[in-house]
């Protein structure tokens, strides 16, 4: 049971960080950062409340360019508002890459949509780490987090 107990925690410890940081949209939220062809690069979901794209900066910065979009109603007034945010690795940093066909969902009644996309993270100039982004999107709470 130790060994394989002491097995769990290791391949825990080698396995890269899930993190992903979500902030208010910002340069990298412009149609003309939209990946195309749209119709691959851009998800719907609850009936088109919630929607996610892929976007790049094409270069900028030359590591970690391409990011998430998301956009969810607002819940104050006016109705027709948006919230926009964008999601990427630290700071201003996208990530080298976002398998955006790779999106998986899930729902919990209570918390919302949550959101998780396979990335490759710039390391040090010369590595790439593969890792996994998680986003909540709560609609009645109108949010939307990195877990």
């Amino acid at each position: 049971m130790r060994t394989l107990l002491a097995s769990a925690a290791l391949i825990a410890a080698m396995l890269p960080a899930t993190a992903a940081e979500v902030r208010d949209c910002d340069f990298a939220a412009s149609l003309q950062t939209l990946v195309e062809p749209w119709e691959k690069n851009i998800r719907s979901y609850y009936n088109g409340q919630v929607r996610v794209a892929l976007v790049d900066t094409w270069g900028e910065p030359a590591c970690c360019s391409t990011h998430l979009l998301i956009m969810i109603p607002s819940n104050d007034e006016p109705a027709e508002g948006r919230i926009c945010k964008v999601v990427g690795d630290k700071g201003t940093n996208g990530f080298q890459a976002i398998a955006i066909d790779k999106i998986k969902t899930s729902y919990d009644a209570k918390r919302g949509l949550l959101i998780s996309f396979p990335f490759k993270r710039y390391i040090d100039g010369v590595k790439f780490t593969p890792g996994v982004g998680r986003v909540r999107v709560n609609l009645q709470a109108g949010t939307v987090k990195a877990e």
